[in-house]
């Protein structure tokens, strides 16, 4: 009998978001089909959806250009510093969104870069590239050398080498460098609201603009639709296996040739471009725009309960707005996720059926929770946490399945022997086993929740503010200092949560099985 309430409680547990998410998501469908036809002829959505396109694509393009070169020298080569390139050129898409863009419009109003679509694509193929490189560096990773050194003997050129071996060993991890890129930059939202104008809007700022300034739901609901098949079906094409070239043995790096030392002007070159942005936002939050002297006394707005009408609440409260959200996301999550572990049917279940929440963009799955909510009346801050939670939740599960997955199920089987039930076995001994997985899980959630952008924007009020929010107002208003001071504060925030994490899970030996 207790088995068979464990695999209920699973089940549940594991349909839960995704009911959660169609809850929301029918009152969207029920407001935007019959408007359907309206978006489609309308001249400003079609023209926010050429230009998401285009921006997409022209950041993709870059982003993986940068990625290739990047990805092969550090898959293939040992090199004085490559560990730190590495972390450094990763360390872009650890920055929330917000400070990405706030980042680029400084730069854009020092004259750096003119506005406009190209402004937008930098940004976000800067925010991606990186994690591009990381995911073709793992894919050439598990292609040994044997065959580029077959080419070598038989002649081939370098160029010969790179378009018949090296491109498509490492196509798995360039196609999904690419889709991931086009995805989050057709979703994009703070990044083309702080760097576009009006010819330069992507469709999750049109459909925000349509709600939130001409107050017209139809069309919003209908151009949220319109995304959500986008990006949906973006996310079913990256969710797909595919075959990838594989060697008999793992790729070992050697040490880098002379002749190709000059080669490691890239790597070195990117690292400080990575680098760029981060410190110039720093740098921007610490000087005062008005003497031009260092003011890092700045910060402490964000820490004295003082009335701001531009944010029309405490200064105070973006802060604790955004810890307390990003604690009760990622308890929720984590409990969630635990729950379903106690069934191995119920966890494959939640990892398919998460693809759901994975493939809605999160100005849609704000407008459908807030269309929701205010037909119930349910508070803003339970909205808040309900829009962070669906967001933060394919990630976790993934995360904390894919750690599962590699414990031995006779771990499980001796602990109930013992006499443990199966929730004391999930709580005591699975996920103590896979606390790595765990750790990445409650990483994920409490940094996707600090940085979230879009969905908090459109559900903000002045009682559920966070510090992304607070920055984009500021922007607003013209205070880049404020601004600037914010959204480095979330950025710093998520690092100490990502340094917490490495901390553990370096100081702490793991249970392993055999």
């Amino acid at each position: 009998m207790g088995r068979r309430w464990d695999r209920l409680l699973a089940i549940i547990s594991s349909l839960l978001i995704p009911l959660i998410w169609a809850i929301i998501i029918l009152p969207l469908l029920g407001a935007g089909v019959p408007h359907l036809k309206d978006a489609l002829t309308d001249p400003s959505i079609r023209s926010a959806i050429t230009f998401s396109l285009e921006e997409a694509i022209l950041a993709s393009l870059i982003a993986v250009t940068l990625a290739i070169p990047l990805g092969y020298i550090n898959a293939t080569y040992e090199y004085p510093g490559r560990k730190i390139v590495e972390v450094v050129t990763l360390a872009p898409f650890t920055m929330p969104t917000i400070s990405v863009a706030l980042a680029f419009l400084l730069m854009v109003r020092t004259g750096l870069l003119a506005p406009g679509l190209l402004a937008i694509s930098l940004a976000n193929a800067y925010f991606n590239f990186g994690f591009c490189a990381q995911m073709i560096s793992s894919s050439l990773l598990t292609v040994g050398k044997r065959i580029e050194e077959a080419a070598d003997v038989l002649g081939a050129s370098k160029w010969m080498k790179w378009k018949k071996i090296i491109l498509p060993l490492s196509l798995r991890g360039v196609s999904y460098g690419f889709i991931l890129t086009f995805t989050l930059s057709f979703a994009s939202f703070a990044v083309p609201l702080l760097l576009g104008g009006p010819g330069s809007r992507t469709l999750e700022v049109e459909i925000y603009s349509l709600y939130k300034v001409f107050l017209d739901e139809g069309k919003a609901s209908a151009a949220a639709i319109l995304q959500l098949l986008v990006t949906f079906s973006l996310s079913l094409l990256m969710g797909r296996e595919s075959k990838a070239a594989r060697a008999m043995e793992l790729r070992r790096r050697k040490n880098i040739p002379r002749s190709l030392l000059p080669a490691l002007i890239l790597p070195y070159a990117l690292s400080l471009m990575a680098l760029y942005p981060i410190g110039y936002l720093f740098l921007r939050s610490l000087v005062s725009p008005y003497t031009g002297k260092l003011d890092p006394l700045i910060y402490l707005a964000f820490l004295v309960p003082r009335y701001d009408p531009i944010l029309g609440a405490s200064t105070i409260r973006p802060l604790l707005n955004s810890l307390f959200f990003a604690f009760m996301t990622a308890l929720t999550v984590l409990t969630i996720s635990s729950l379903i572990l106690l069934s191995d049917k119920a966890r494959i279940l939640a990892r398919d059926l998460s693809i759901l929440p994975l493939g809605t963009s999160s100005i849609t799955l704000a407008l459908g929770l807030f269309l929701f909510s205010s037909k119930l009346g349910i508070p803003g801050w339970i909205a808040m946490v309900m829009s962070h939670i669906l967001i933060a939740f394919p990630f976790a599960i993934r995360s904390l399945e894919s750690g599962v997955s590699g414990i031995s199920p006779h771990l499980m089987d001796a602990a109930e022997t013992l006499g443990a039930s199966k929730l004391d076995a999930i709580f005591k001994v699975l996920l103590p086993a896979a606390l790595p997985a765990v750790l990445s899980a409650a990483f994920y959630s409490l940094a996707i929740s600090l940085s979230e952008t879009s969905a908090s924007t459109l559900l903000a009020t002045p009682e559920t503010l966070t510090l992304t929010v607070a920055a984009l107002r500021y922007s607003g208003a013209r205070r880049f200092q404020l601004a600037a001071a914010a959204s480095s504060m979330v950025m710093v925030l998520t690092w100490i949560f990502l340094l917490m994490k490495s901390r553990i899970e370096v100081g702490l030996p793991w249970l392993r099985s055999e």
